[in-house]
Protein backbone atom coordinates (compact mmCIF):
# COMPACT_ATOMS: atom_id res chain seq x y z
CA UNK A 1 0.00 0.00 0.00
CA UNK A 2 1.33 3.41 -0.55
CA UNK A 3 1.97 5.95 2.00
CA UNK A 4 -1.44 8.12 0.93
CA UNK A 5 -2.98 4.59 1.26
CA UNK A 6 -1.68 4.07 5.04
CA UNK A 7 -2.70 7.33 5.88
CA UNK A 8 -6.34 6.68 4.71
CA UNK A 9 -6.32 3.37 6.66
CA UNK A 10 -5.71 5.26 9.54
CA UNK A 11 -8.33 7.81 8.66
CA UNK A 12 -10.82 5.07 8.26
CA UNK A 13 -9.73 3.49 11.21
CA UNK A 14 -10.74 6.77 13.29
CA UNK A 15 -13.63 8.18 11.40
CA UNK A 16 -15.26 4.75 9.72
CA UNK A 17 -14.12 2.29 8.12
CA UNK A 18 -33.66 0.48 21.46
CA UNK A 19 -36.01 0.93 22.24
CA UNK A 20 -38.72 -0.01 19.23
CA UNK A 21 -40.92 2.15 17.87
CA UNK A 22 -43.96 1.34 15.81
CA UNK A 23 -44.46 2.18 12.57
CA UNK A 24 -46.40 5.40 11.66
CA UNK A 25 -47.29 6.03 8.00
CA UNK A 26 -47.85 3.77 4.96
CA UNK A 27 -49.67 6.53 2.52
CA UNK A 28 -50.33 5.95 -1.44
CA UNK A 29 -49.99 2.04 -0.78
CA UNK A 30 -46.90 2.17 0.33
CA UNK A 31 -46.16 0.36 3.58
CA UNK A 32 -44.81 1.75 7.03
CA UNK A 33 -41.38 1.35 7.71
CA UNK A 34 -39.43 1.97 10.79
CA UNK A 35 -36.35 2.56 10.04
CA UNK A 36 -35.07 3.30 6.63
CA UNK A 37 -31.22 3.92 5.36
CA UNK A 38 -29.94 5.47 2.85
CA UNK A 39 -26.65 4.80 0.89
CA UNK A 40 -25.74 7.25 -1.35
CA UNK A 41 -22.97 6.73 -3.74
CA UNK A 42 -21.85 8.63 -6.99
CA UNK A 43 -20.91 9.44 -10.95
CA UNK A 44 -22.01 6.06 -11.73
CA UNK A 45 -24.63 4.63 -14.79
CA UNK A 46 -26.61 1.71 -13.90
CA UNK A 47 -24.91 -0.45 -16.19
CA UNK A 48 -21.00 -0.04 -14.61
CA UNK A 49 -22.26 -1.27 -12.07
CA UNK A 50 -25.07 -3.62 -12.20
CA UNK A 51 -24.16 -6.88 -13.91
CA UNK A 52 -21.14 -5.20 -15.37
CA UNK A 53 -19.18 -7.58 -17.63
CA UNK A 54 -16.17 -7.65 -17.08
CA UNK A 55 -17.73 -7.32 -12.84
CA UNK A 56 -16.68 -3.96 -11.62
CA UNK A 57 -19.36 -4.39 -8.48
CA UNK A 58 -20.14 -8.20 -7.56
CA UNK A 59 -21.70 -7.06 -4.05
CA UNK A 60 -24.14 -4.70 -5.45
CA UNK A 61 -25.09 -6.84 -8.31
CA UNK A 62 -25.63 -9.60 -5.84
CA UNK A 63 -27.62 -7.25 -3.92
CA UNK A 64 -29.86 -6.08 -6.92
CA UNK A 65 -30.96 -9.53 -7.77
CA UNK A 66 -31.36 -11.10 -4.02
CA UNK A 67 -33.22 -8.41 -3.43
CA UNK A 68 -35.03 -5.40 -5.77
CA UNK A 69 -33.59 -3.44 -8.33
CA UNK A 70 -35.42 -0.05 -9.42
CA UNK A 71 -34.24 -0.55 -13.38
CA UNK A 72 -35.03 3.13 -14.69
CA UNK A 73 -34.46 5.01 -11.91
CA UNK A 74 -32.44 8.63 -13.03
CA UNK A 75 -31.09 11.30 -11.43
CA UNK A 76 -32.66 14.84 -11.25
CA UNK A 77 -29.69 16.89 -13.09
CA UNK A 78 -25.85 17.09 -12.88
CA UNK A 79 -23.61 18.47 -11.01
CA UNK A 80 -23.52 16.47 -7.91
CA UNK A 81 -24.78 18.70 -5.61
CA UNK A 82 -28.12 19.64 -6.70
CA UNK A 83 -29.30 15.92 -6.58
CA UNK A 84 -28.34 16.02 -3.17
CA UNK A 85 -30.64 19.09 -2.39
CA UNK A 86 -33.13 17.54 -4.68
CA UNK A 87 -33.70 14.20 -3.11
CA UNK A 88 -34.30 16.29 0.66
CA UNK A 89 -36.34 19.05 -0.79
CA UNK A 90 -37.47 18.29 -4.21
CA UNK A 91 -36.43 20.76 -6.13
CA UNK A 92 -32.44 21.64 -6.58
CA UNK A 93 -33.48 25.36 -5.79
CA UNK A 94 -31.65 26.59 -9.29
CA UNK A 95 -28.31 25.21 -7.86
CA UNK A 96 -26.43 24.09 -10.95
CA UNK A 97 -22.87 23.84 -9.23
CA UNK A 98 -20.87 22.26 -6.38
CA UNK A 99 -20.20 25.56 -4.85
CA UNK A 100 -20.27 25.56 -0.67
CA UNK A 101 -23.34 26.34 1.54
CA UNK A 102 -22.37 30.14 2.42
CA UNK A 103 -22.58 31.24 -1.14
CA UNK A 104 -24.65 34.11 -1.98
CA UNK A 105 -26.36 34.51 -5.40
CA UNK A 106 -23.50 37.52 -5.60
CA UNK A 107 -20.61 35.00 -4.91
CA UNK A 108 -19.98 36.56 -2.05
CA UNK A 109 -19.90 34.42 1.26
CA UNK A 110 -22.15 34.49 4.08
CA UNK A 111 -21.66 37.04 6.67
CA UNK A 112 -20.44 35.56 9.83
CA UNK A 113 -23.03 37.16 11.62
CA UNK A 114 -25.96 35.19 9.65
CA UNK A 115 -23.55 32.20 8.89
CA UNK A 116 -25.30 30.11 12.01
CA UNK A 117 -24.71 26.67 12.89
CA UNK A 118 -25.76 25.03 15.65
CA UNK A 119 -27.51 28.58 17.09
CA UNK A 120 -23.99 30.31 16.78
CA UNK A 121 -21.79 32.26 13.83
CA UNK A 122 -20.10 30.22 12.51
CA UNK A 123 -15.96 29.83 13.22
CA UNK A 124 -14.81 27.47 10.65
CA UNK A 125 -13.10 28.43 7.57
CA UNK A 126 -14.94 29.46 4.71
CA UNK A 127 -12.75 28.13 2.01
CA UNK A 128 -12.84 27.25 -0.78
CA UNK A 129 -14.36 30.25 -2.68
CA UNK A 130 -17.30 31.05 -4.85
CA UNK A 131 -17.45 30.77 -8.47
CA UNK A 132 -20.91 32.54 -10.37
CA UNK A 133 -18.97 32.85 -13.23
CA UNK A 134 -19.14 28.46 -13.84
CA UNK A 135 -23.07 28.62 -13.73
CA UNK A 136 -23.42 30.15 -17.34
CA UNK A 137 -25.59 32.75 -15.52
CA UNK A 138 -27.28 29.99 -13.42
CA UNK A 139 -26.15 31.21 -9.94
CA UNK A 140 -27.90 31.72 -6.64
CA UNK A 141 -27.55 31.45 -2.78
CA UNK A 142 -26.29 27.75 -2.00
CA UNK A 143 -28.47 28.14 1.36
CA UNK A 144 -32.22 27.95 1.11
CA UNK A 145 -35.45 29.08 3.51
CA UNK A 146 -37.50 26.13 2.90
CA UNK A 147 -38.54 23.22 4.06
CA UNK A 148 -36.93 19.88 3.69
CA UNK A 149 -37.42 16.57 4.63
CA UNK A 150 -35.10 16.89 7.67
CA UNK A 151 -37.82 19.67 8.93
CA UNK A 152 -41.29 17.76 7.57
CA UNK A 153 -39.41 14.60 9.77
CA UNK A 154 -38.24 16.98 12.65
CA UNK A 155 -41.63 18.64 13.05
CA UNK A 156 -43.01 14.54 12.86
CA UNK A 157 -41.25 13.50 15.51
CA UNK A 158 -39.50 11.34 13.79
CA UNK A 159 -35.41 10.78 14.57
CA UNK A 160 -32.69 11.27 11.89
CA UNK A 161 -28.50 11.50 11.64
CA UNK A 162 -26.42 11.52 8.74
CA UNK A 163 -23.44 9.68 8.82
CA UNK A 164 -20.56 11.50 6.70
CA UNK A 165 -17.73 9.27 6.16
CA UNK A 166 -13.87 11.10 7.01
CA UNK A 167 -16.26 14.13 7.91
CA UNK A 168 -13.90 16.72 10.39
CA UNK A 169 -14.35 16.16 14.28
CA UNK A 170 -12.58 18.51 16.18
CA UNK A 171 -10.62 17.08 19.13
CA UNK A 172 -13.49 17.22 21.70
CA UNK A 173 -15.62 14.71 19.48
CA UNK A 174 -17.40 17.86 17.69
CA UNK A 175 -18.58 17.03 14.33
CA UNK A 176 -17.92 19.89 11.94
CA UNK A 177 -20.17 19.13 8.86
CA UNK A 178 -20.16 22.92 7.53
CA UNK A 179 -17.02 22.62 6.61
CA UNK A 180 -17.19 22.44 2.52
CA UNK A 181 -13.60 20.56 2.34
CA UNK A 182 -11.77 18.34 4.72
CA UNK A 183 -8.77 18.04 4.61
CA UNK A 184 -7.77 21.40 2.45
CA UNK A 185 -5.05 20.51 0.26
CA UNK A 186 -3.00 22.90 1.75
CA UNK A 187 -2.71 21.37 4.88
CA UNK A 188 -2.92 17.44 3.96
CA UNK A 189 -2.17 16.85 -0.21
CA UNK A 190 -2.35 13.61 0.32
CA UNK A 191 -5.80 13.18 2.02
CA UNK A 192 -7.02 16.35 -0.08
CA UNK A 193 -10.88 16.82 0.58
CA UNK A 194 -12.27 12.93 1.04
CA UNK A 195 -14.94 14.82 3.32
CA UNK A 196 -16.92 17.52 1.29
CA UNK A 197 -20.17 19.17 2.55
CA UNK A 198 -21.76 19.19 -0.98
CA UNK A 199 -22.29 15.98 -0.31
CA UNK A 200 -24.22 16.69 3.24
CA UNK A 201 -27.52 18.54 2.17
CA UNK A 202 -28.32 19.01 6.14
CA UNK A 203 -26.02 21.97 5.92
CA UNK A 204 -28.12 24.03 2.60
CA UNK A 205 -31.34 23.92 4.61
CA UNK A 206 -31.24 27.19 7.32
CA UNK A 207 -34.01 25.96 9.11
CA UNK A 208 -32.04 22.77 9.90
CA UNK A 209 -28.43 23.90 9.90
CA UNK A 210 -29.31 26.76 12.18
CA UNK A 211 -31.02 24.77 15.07
CA UNK A 212 -29.10 24.43 18.38
CA UNK A 213 -29.65 20.51 17.96
CA UNK A 214 -27.78 20.11 14.23
CA UNK A 215 -24.24 18.86 15.16
CA UNK A 216 -26.68 16.27 17.15
CA UNK A 217 -28.14 15.36 14.12
CA UNK A 218 -24.13 14.62 12.19
CA UNK A 219 -22.40 12.02 12.99
CA UNK A 220 -19.36 9.78 11.22
CA UNK A 221 -19.55 6.59 10.11
CA UNK A 222 -18.45 4.98 13.29
CA UNK A 223 -21.24 6.19 14.91
CA UNK A 224 -23.51 3.97 11.58
CA UNK A 225 -21.82 0.90 12.98
CA UNK A 226 -22.30 1.49 16.62
CA UNK A 227 -25.56 2.60 16.58
CA UNK A 228 -26.48 -0.33 14.26
CA UNK A 229 -24.85 -2.99 16.51
CA UNK A 230 -26.54 -1.60 19.42
CA UNK A 231 -29.95 -1.43 17.27
CA UNK A 232 -30.25 2.37 18.18
CA UNK A 233 -30.63 3.85 14.68
CA UNK A 234 -32.76 6.83 14.12
CA UNK A 235 -35.89 6.49 12.09
CA UNK A 236 -34.42 8.25 8.75
CA UNK A 237 -30.08 7.48 8.40
CA UNK A 238 -28.65 8.85 5.34
CA UNK A 239 -24.85 7.40 4.92
CA UNK A 240 -22.35 9.35 2.40
CA UNK A 241 -18.95 7.98 1.76
CA UNK A 242 -15.91 10.02 1.68
CA UNK A 243 -14.85 10.34 -2.06
CA UNK A 244 -12.33 7.10 -2.01
CA UNK A 245 -15.52 4.86 -0.76
CA UNK A 246 -18.13 6.13 -3.20
CA UNK A 247 -17.63 5.23 -6.71
CA UNK A 248 -16.49 9.29 -7.47
CA UNK A 249 -12.40 8.99 -6.68
CA UNK A 250 -10.35 11.09 -4.44
CA UNK A 251 -8.40 14.40 -4.95
CA UNK A 252 -4.47 15.03 -4.70
CA UNK A 253 -2.12 12.09 -4.72
CA UNK A 254 -4.65 10.17 -2.85
CA UNK A 255 -6.04 9.02 -5.78
CA UNK A 256 -2.58 6.69 -6.90
CA UNK A 257 -3.58 4.98 -3.43
CA UNK A 258 -3.72 2.03 -4.26
CA UNK A 259 -7.35 1.21 -3.05
CA UNK A 260 -8.57 4.40 -4.73
CA UNK A 261 -7.13 4.24 -8.33
CA UNK A 262 -9.47 4.08 -11.23
CA UNK A 263 -10.11 3.07 -14.85
CA UNK A 264 -13.07 5.22 -15.44
CA UNK A 265 -15.70 2.96 -16.37
CA UNK A 266 -14.03 -0.74 -16.00
CA UNK A 267 -13.16 -2.74 -12.89
CA UNK A 268 -10.72 -1.29 -10.59
CA UNK A 269 -9.93 -0.84 -7.03
CA UNK A 270 -12.39 2.15 -6.70
CA UNK A 271 -14.92 0.76 -7.87
CA UNK A 272 -13.76 -2.35 -5.51
CA UNK A 273 -13.20 -0.25 -2.52
CA UNK A 274 -16.99 1.16 -3.25
CA UNK A 275 -18.48 -2.15 -3.52
CA UNK A 276 -16.77 -3.78 -0.22
CA UNK A 277 -18.05 -0.47 1.52
CA UNK A 278 -21.47 -0.90 0.63
CA UNK A 279 -21.52 -4.38 1.74
CA UNK A 280 -20.30 -3.33 4.80
CA UNK A 281 -22.53 -1.10 5.51
CA UNK A 282 -25.61 -3.59 4.30
CA UNK A 283 -24.01 -6.20 6.85
CA UNK A 284 -24.09 -3.64 9.53
CA UNK A 285 -27.84 -3.67 9.09
CA UNK A 286 -28.72 -7.08 8.63
CA UNK A 287 -26.58 -7.84 11.56
CA UNK A 288 -28.20 -5.45 14.16
CA UNK A 289 -31.28 -6.58 16.28
CA UNK A 290 -33.45 -4.22 14.57
CA UNK A 291 -33.73 -5.93 10.97
CA UNK A 292 -34.23 -9.28 13.19
CA UNK A 293 -37.21 -7.91 15.35
CA UNK A 294 -40.80 -7.53 14.21
CA UNK A 295 -39.68 -3.67 12.30
CA UNK A 296 -39.90 -2.90 9.17
CA UNK A 297 -36.44 -2.23 7.89
CA UNK A 298 -34.82 -0.90 4.18
CA UNK A 299 -31.84 -0.16 3.10
CA UNK A 300 -32.02 1.67 -0.39
CA UNK A 301 -28.23 1.97 -2.23
CA UNK A 302 -28.71 4.93 -4.94
CA UNK A 303 -26.07 7.29 -6.59
CA UNK A 304 -26.57 11.16 -7.05
CA UNK A 305 -26.09 11.08 -11.31
CA UNK A 306 -24.53 9.57 -14.00
CA UNK A 307 -21.41 11.83 -14.79
CA UNK A 308 -20.07 9.60 -17.28
CA UNK A 309 -20.74 11.04 -20.88
CA UNK A 310 -24.06 11.32 -23.28
CA UNK A 311 -26.19 14.11 -22.82
CA UNK A 312 -29.78 14.85 -24.00
CA UNK A 313 -32.65 13.60 -22.09
CA UNK A 314 -31.75 11.33 -19.61
CA UNK A 315 -34.59 11.20 -17.22
CA UNK A 316 -38.04 11.46 -16.35
CA UNK A 317 -40.79 12.32 -13.16
CA UNK A 318 -41.23 16.15 -12.84
CA UNK A 319 -38.66 17.86 -14.43
CA UNK A 320 -38.19 19.77 -17.55
CA UNK A 321 -35.10 17.86 -19.77
CA UNK A 322 -32.53 19.67 -21.95
CA UNK A 323 -32.54 19.37 -25.60
CA UNK A 324 -31.39 16.19 -27.22
CA UNK A 325 -27.35 16.46 -27.61
CA UNK A 326 -27.84 19.61 -25.84
CA UNK A 327 -25.33 20.09 -22.99
CA UNK A 328 -25.33 18.78 -20.01
CA UNK A 329 -23.93 21.81 -17.90
CA UNK A 330 -25.99 25.52 -16.69
CA UNK A 331 -28.98 24.13 -17.82
CA UNK A 332 -31.88 23.79 -14.65
CA UNK A 333 -33.06 20.10 -13.99
CA UNK A 334 -31.78 18.10 -17.20
CA UNK A 335 -31.59 14.59 -16.11
CA UNK A 336 -28.84 13.30 -14.37
CA UNK A 337 -28.53 9.85 -16.33
CA UNK A 338 -29.57 6.48 -15.39
CA UNK A 339 -28.23 5.23 -12.22
CA UNK A 340 -28.65 2.03 -10.31
CA UNK A 341 -30.86 1.82 -7.21
CA UNK A 342 -31.34 -0.86 -5.03
CA UNK A 343 -33.84 -1.94 -2.15
CA UNK A 344 -33.15 -4.32 0.74
CA UNK A 345 -36.10 -5.03 3.02
CA UNK A 346 -36.40 -7.46 6.19
CA UNK A 347 -39.41 -8.37 5.57
CA UNK A 348 -40.53 -7.52 1.93
CA UNK A 349 -40.94 -9.22 -1.32
CA UNK A 350 -37.27 -9.95 -3.20
CA UNK A 351 -36.28 -10.67 -6.10
CA UNK A 352 -38.19 -7.56 -8.26
CA UNK A 353 -37.00 -5.98 -11.08
CA UNK A 354 -38.96 -2.51 -11.09
CA UNK A 355 -38.85 -0.98 -14.74
CA UNK A 356 -41.26 1.63 -13.81
CA UNK A 357 -39.37 5.35 -14.21
CA UNK A 358 -38.21 6.86 -11.27
CA UNK A 359 -36.24 9.47 -9.79
CA UNK A 360 -34.74 11.17 -6.63
CA UNK A 361 -38.30 13.13 -6.66
CA UNK A 362 -39.82 9.69 -6.51
CA UNK A 363 -37.37 8.67 -3.81
CA UNK A 364 -38.19 11.36 -1.76
CA UNK A 365 -42.57 10.65 -2.29
CA UNK A 366 -41.60 7.57 -1.06
CA UNK A 367 -39.89 8.36 2.17
CA UNK A 368 -42.93 10.73 3.04
CA UNK A 369 -45.26 8.37 2.31
CA UNK A 370 -43.82 5.57 4.69
CA UNK A 371 -43.39 8.08 7.15
CA UNK A 372 -47.04 9.21 6.97
CA UNK A 373 -46.03 12.46 5.41
CA UNK A 374 -48.59 13.44 3.24
CA UNK A 375 -47.52 17.46 2.10
CA UNK A 376 -44.94 16.05 -0.90
CA UNK A 377 -42.00 19.05 -1.35
CA UNK A 378 -41.77 20.77 -4.24
CA UNK A 379 -41.58 17.99 -7.50
CA UNK A 380 -42.11 15.24 -5.14
CA UNK A 381 -46.06 16.11 -5.19
CA UNK A 382 -46.46 16.08 -9.12
CA UNK A 383 -48.26 13.47 -9.90
CA UNK A 384 -50.13 13.58 -12.29
CA UNK A 385 -47.33 14.28 -14.63
CA UNK A 386 -47.37 18.25 -15.73
CA UNK A 387 -46.48 18.31 -19.49
CA UNK A 388 -45.26 21.24 -21.34
CA UNK A 389 -47.49 23.65 -23.06
CA UNK A 390 -45.14 23.03 -25.98
CA UNK A 391 -45.06 19.40 -26.23
CA UNK A 392 -41.51 19.27 -26.08
CA UNK A 393 -41.61 15.87 -24.73
CA UNK A 394 -43.88 13.30 -22.86
CA UNK A 395 -43.38 13.81 -18.72
CA UNK A 396 -44.06 11.03 -16.97
CA UNK A 397 -45.44 10.61 -12.87
CA UNK A 398 -43.70 10.91 -10.02
CA UNK A 399 -44.45 7.38 -7.74
CA UNK A 400 -44.24 6.35 -4.94
CA UNK A 401 -41.70 3.27 -5.20
CA UNK A 402 -43.74 0.63 -3.53
CA UNK A 403 -43.17 -2.60 -5.71
CA UNK A 404 -39.89 -2.38 -4.42
CA UNK A 405 -41.04 -1.91 -0.54
CA UNK A 406 -43.85 -3.68 -0.68
CA UNK A 407 -44.50 -6.55 2.55
CA UNK A 408 -44.25 -9.97 1.77
CA UNK A 409 -47.37 -12.01 2.57
CA UNK A 410 -45.86 -13.81 5.38
CA UNK A 411 -43.88 -10.68 7.05
CA UNK A 412 -44.32 -10.00 10.86
CA UNK A 413 -45.34 -6.56 10.96
CA UNK A 414 -45.94 -4.19 13.84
Amino acid sequence: MTKAGLRLAALCTFAACGAARAATGGLEGMPAYDHVVIIEMENRQYGQIIDASPATSPHMTALAHRYNSATRFYGTTHVSQPNYIAMMAGDQHGVVDDDPWYCEADGSKLARDRAIVAGKPDDADMSPGCHPERASGHYVAHHFPGDSLFGQLGRAGISWAMYSQSMPVDPDGTPRPEIPMWPLKSANPDLYSLYASKHNPSVNFDAVRTAPDFRAHNRTDAQFFDDASRGTLPRFSYVVPDLCHDDHGPRGTLTHASECVSTNAGPSPLLTTGDNYVQKIVDAVRASPLWRSSQNVAVVITYDEDDTGSAGVQGCCGYQPIAPGGSRFGAINQGGGQIPTIVITNHGVTGVQDATPYNHYALLRTLEDTFGISDHLGHAALNPAVQPADGSFRQTPVLPMVPLFRLAPHAVTN
